[in-house]
């Protein structure tokens, strides 16, 4: 048996076959799906970051997958836990060990390669709407969660588009990113130009 090396594990599904095209085919399903304002916020937040690569992004969720379409390469995301800015969020840290950290997203590694599956821990994704005002109102919270996600989404998209597992000191490709970045409306600590300026960075059509 193969040994896995998690930067995650992900739900395993068929790739697409055809001619190839310009996007790259991003599959989504949810344990518990955003509001559809959280959702965009998302898409729209990856594509300004993906931006410098000169890499576009076709978004589809998993159950709209029915064969027909090709992609230059496919990618599957899974996002775990409750994905919505509704109710309390949980509290940004419980007290624990000082410095600990709690992973926000991870892709599977087989063998050495990078796989085009990740997992989005959605639970551990909200506990940044905490660092919200208490004043913060519904579109608000969806918008900063949207945010928040689409972060973590951008970076492990970097891991599988760079096909490295290797991180950087500074940006998207940093390992590591407070939960206050994850929605802060400008977030100059997830520029792409660097980590896609990074010699392992493979386009698609590399």
């Amino acid at each position: 048996m193969n040994d896995l090396v998690r930067l995650g594990t992900i739900l395993l599904l068929p790739l697409l076959t055809g001619a190839q095209t310009a996007g790259v085919g991003v599959f989504m399903q949810f344990e518990s799906a955003p509001a559809a304002a959280s959702l965009e916020v998302m898409k729209t937040e990856v594509d300004h970051l993906l931006k410098a690569s000169g890499i576009e992004i076709d978004w589809r969720l998993v159950k709209e997958n029915h064969g027909d379409e090709s992609f230059s390469r496919v990618v599957f995301l899974k996002f775990k836990g409750s994905c919505k800015s509704e109710g309390a969020a949980p509290p940004p840290n419980d007290f624990g060990t000082l410095g600990e950290t709690h992973a926000l997203g991870s892709t599977q590694v087989q063998n050495g390669r990078v796989l085009p599956y990740s997992e989005v821990e959605c639970d551990q994704v909200r506990k940044a709407l905490s660092y919200l005002g208490p004043g913060a109102g519904r579109k608000e919270r969806q918008s900063a969660l949207g945010r928040a996600m689409a972060r973590v989404v951008a970076h492990e998209l970097y891991h599988i588009l760079a096909r490295t597992t290797a991180h950087a000191a500074v940006g998207l490709a940093r390992a590591t990113h407070s939960l206050e970045e994850l929605i802060a409306p400008e977030a100059p600590g997830f520029a792409s130009a660097i980590e896609f300026n990074h010699p392992d960075v493979k386009t698609p059509e590399q």
